[in-house]
């Protein structure tokens, strides 16, 4: 079965993203502090991200995935992942800057320059987690 694995800083959506391709939207996932494997996705917690000891475990989890997502909100303001941190990974790795309401264009400069700066090569999707068309685009991805 194939499993995507969900990384991102908080407020990057994760759980929006989980909740759409698990199909649970009604009765939504609920947010826990460690990694939560579900049918279609993995879920790593933002302190994972945060935590440079813990890092070894997400570049661990790639056994289990099929593909990453890589989210970066335009609200972060600091770095979260670790510069070309994308490079250790085996397993095909999407880019995506995530929003709630509009952006500016520099927070968005800054959002997709943060993920280039971990080792993506581009940006894979600009997506409006509250809007349902662009949040069938993931699948579309894949």
């Amino acid at each position: 079965m194939k499993k995507l694995l969900l990384v991102g800083p908080k407020d990057s959506g994760k759980m929006t993203i989980a909740n759409f391709l698990e199909g649970r939207e009604e009765s939504p996932l609920k947010k826990v502090a460690s990694i939560v494997y579900h049918q279609k996705t993995i879920i790593v917690p933002d302190s994972y991200l945060e935590s440079p000891w813990m890092h070894k475990h997400i570049i661990a989890l790639q056994q289990s995935a099929t593909s990453i997502l890589f989210l970066q909100p335009v609200t972060a303001k600091r770095r979260s992942y670790p510069p070309n941190f994308a490079k250790v990974f085996r397993i095909p790795i999407y880019g995506l800057v995530t929003y709630h309401q509009a952006y500016t264009a520099n927070a968005l400069q800054q959002a997709q320059d943060q993920l280039m700066a971990c080792g993506l090569k581009k940006v894979d999707l600009i997506l409006d987690l509250s809007s349902e068309n662009d949040k069938k685009k993931i699948q579309q991805l894949f």
